[in-house]
């Protein structure tokens, strides 16, 4: 048994300590190269003598930095030994000396095969001697510091050691087996046993790191030659087809280049060709249009500043086309327009005329499929022999879209194939009426797991609603929904003033109410709503058939448009031909509020769907701006945006573009500008504007506040969760 524990612990240490540095291996190394050095001698021939020319070493004795270095080591080695000799009868509680810190891997192996940082570190620790303690007693000593040394790290050139290049070569091949060879070695030398060998890693990055965003990252194309081979046979029957080609008028023969053009604009790949390019073209002269369209210049609440003036700016222009004959150039009206649900840049304009008041009778009509992509020409155009008076996409299949014409029938296309006839067409046996369709809304199937295509309502001017399906038939399977009747008595709602009738008049022209739109209820999916022309909304439902089950007076004249709130499926907005908007609200048969301005009819009315007070209306020459916060007299814009009369609008998806159509065929793609910023609660600032305006009438003040909360139940939710938050957890 060891008796003296002590002396084990100074035997560690002593052991510990005599390894050898990084400082002795240097200077071992130093040593050596001089002494090799010293052997070499270096002789010149002058005149036929040898004369010694080798130079003279330098005096490392002499520099004031060596010695200094070279005193540091032989005072710490003499520190050493003392401590050494003086230690065996104490008990010591040391720490290690820094200039020994950074150590060879292996006392036999003196290679300079280093990292960076462990040079620095041994740089570092040659720098001073710290301090030693001892149990029965301290002795401190001298620090010295060494002069700075700075590190500089050039770009060298690249020297490629190895590289390997991956082909594929056939199997059973000599290629093959000296290819498998390879792979061989390379596999023990990555994941066999070769990879146990000695390597080192190192790499070096700077601070910034350049990146390329996505937009200017292009896909590889592929560059490659084809050959064709063209016998003398097919040029002989190539030219033999172009000489046989139709006479003209004059009896004389097409030329071949003619002949080639015809055979080209009939082509399918060369129309969808021609419609790329001009869509580029296009993006040269309608750029700053297209990009505000898609929102790419929005302005921001960290704007420096911001002007509220309701101004609507108009974009482009899509002129009315040039169709095929001369008849069809004549001066056509926008009756419908719809934008296509699955692609907000796809808008159906329908050619036909909007009042019958006007002086230039219309033969036929058109349908034409606008892009924003290409606002100079339309990329679909559907020829009719009569006046197209409706259209709309479906919501649910955005590449369907539904035609109604002014000899009351409809028709179904399928806009991804342009050359294929109608996918269906209604009969006059379903609706007998020779009115023209007025208004046209998809129904939401209720079934899910169906194939089958979404129904539709299509309502006639003299008030037939017949509601079609798409079955695996030419023709729409429909059924007749509802048929509108005259008033009698009076509805709820407005209490007009009876006019008095003359005697004589017994009987009215018509026993039908003539109906003018069709609105459906945005979360009851079986309610639709019927505008006619007495001033009254008809409240009726797909499960009953020839019956309504509201009736509400909402104008002294015909109802032109109804628009529900994008906020509250209870809060809706008419206007009608008493030059007046009205907003109403389910439960209450009185106005809530009545914008009026001028005495002209008021085609459309719509809510903004970025802004819950503001009310986008259009009339005969002006397009105006509400807003329920500010002014409930005036709008607080109007603007004359074009000469000719306006016919009717609509709201571009996401609501902050606006399509305004005239009666010389134009559609003009207006943007809002200098709106306010969107308010975070929607709904809170629509419901206290409401208050403010009724404030003054104590009935609607009591009947709304019965009422209580007449949003969306999904806005109810959060704002409940808003209001009572959950407690924290301790």
């Amino acid at each position: 048994m060891n008796l003296n524990p002590e002396r084990n612990y100074y035997e560690r240490k002593k052991s510990h300590v005599s390894r050898v540095t990084y400082i002795i291996a240097l200077t071992k190394e130093i040593d050596d190269k001089i002494l090799w050095r010293n052997a070499l001698e270096v002789y010149d021939n002058v005149r036929g003598k040898n004369v010694l020319v080798t130079p003279k070493l330098i005096d490392t004795d002499t520099s004031g930095a060596q010695r200094k270095f070279r005193s540091i080591n032989t005072f710490a080695e003499e520190e050493v030994k003392r401590m050494t000799k003086t230690s065996s009868a104490q008990s010591i509680n040391t720490h290690r000396i820094s200039i020994g810190s950074v150590k060879a891997k292996s006392s036999t192996r003196l290679g300079l095969k280093l990292s960076l940082d462990e040079i620095i570190a041994a740089i570092a620790s040659t720098g001073s001697i710290h301090e030693h303690r001892f149990a029965r007693g301290s002795v401190a000593l001298k620090k010295f510091h060494l002069p700075f040394v700075s590190v500089i790290l050039r770009k060298s050139e690249e020297f490629v050691l190895f590289t390997q290049n991956s082909f594929t070569v056939p199997k059973d091949t000599e290629e093959a087996e000296a290819v498998e060879h390879d792979n061989r070695i390379y596999d023990h030398l990555t994941v066999g046993k070769g990879k146990v060998r000695r390597r080192s890693e190192a790499e070096t990055q700077t601070t910034d790191v350049m990146v390329k965003t996505r937009n200017v990252n292009t896909v590889m194309r592929k560059i490659g030659e084809k050959a064709t081979y063209v016998s003398f046979y097919e040029m002989f029957d190539t030219y033999q087809q172009l000489l046989k080609m139709p006479l003209d008028l004059k009896g004389l023969r097409h030329t071949q280049s003619s002949g080639v053009l015809e055979t080209l604009a009939k082509s399918t790949q060369f129309s969808y060709a021609a419609m790329v390019v001009e869509r580029i073209l296009a993006g040269n002269f309608y750029n700053e249009g297209q990009r505000r369209f898609r929102n790419m210049k929005v302005p921001t609440k960290m704007d420096t500043f911001a002007e509220y003036t309701y101004t609507v700016n108009l974009l482009y222009r899509m002129n009315q086309p040039t169709f095929r004959t001369h008849q069809d150039n004549r001066r056509k009206a926008i009756a419908a327009l719809s934008f296509c649900h699955g692609n907000g840049d796809l808008l159906a304009v329908a050619y036909g005329f909007y009042s019958d008041a006007a002086k230039v009778s219309v033969p036929n009509g058109n349908v034409c499929i606008w892009s924003i992509k290409n606002p100079r020409n339309p990329e679909r155009i559907y020829n009719y022999s009569v006046p197209v008076s409706a259209v709309e996409f479906s919501p649910y299949l955005p590449f369907l879209i539904a035609i109604g014409l002014f000899d009351g029938t409809v028709h179904v296309r399928n806009i991804t194939k342009p050359y294929d006839p109608p996918v269906a067409v209604s009969q006059r046996t379903v609706l007998m009426s020779c009115e023209p369709i007025t208004s046209i809304q998809w129904i939401r199937q209720t079934q899910e797991d169906t194939i089958e295509a979404d129904p539709f309502l299509a309502l006639t001017r003299d008030g037939k609603v017949g509601k079609f399906r798409i079955i695996s038939s030419p023709y729409l399977l429909g059924m007749r929904q509802m048929e509108l009747l005259r008033m009698e008595g009076n509805p709820e709602g407005l209490q007009l003033k009876a006019f008095r009738i003359s005697e004589n008049v017994t009987y009215q022209a018509s026993r039908n109410a003539n109906g003018l739109h069709l609105v459906m209820h945005p979360v009851q999916e079986d309610i639709y709503y019927i505008l006619t022309d007495e001033g009254c909304i008809q409240k009726c439902s797909l499960n009953h058939t020839h019956n309504y089950l509201e009736v509400l007076k909402v104008h002294d004249g015909a109802v032109n448009h109804m628009d529900f709130s994008p906020w509250s499926p209870k809060l809706f907005l008419t206007c009608g031909n008493d030059w007046t908007i009205r907003i109403w609200l389910e439960g209450i048969y009185q106005p809530l509020i009545t914008l009026s301005d001028t005495y002209e009819p008021i085609h459309c009315a719509m809510w903004s769907r970025t802004h819950s007070t503001v009310i986008i209306a259009i009339n005969r020459d002006t397009a105006d701006i509400w807003d329920l916060r500010r002014n409930l007299l005036a709008p607080i814009s109007k603007k004359n945006i074009d000469k000719s009369f306006h016919t009717l609008a609509k709201l571009s998806l996401c609501g902050r573009s606006l399509a305004l159509g005239n009666e010389r065929g134009n559609v003009l793609m207006c943007s809002f500008e200098n709106m306010p910023f969107q308010s975070h609660n929607q709904y809170d600032e629509l419901e206290k504007a409401i208050y403010n305006a009724i404030k003054l009438s104590p009935t609607l003040m009591k009947d709304l506040k019965n009422i209580g909360y007449f949003g969306y139940e999904m806005l109810q939710k959060r704002r409940w969760k808003t209001a009572n938050p959950k407690p924290k957890a301790n």
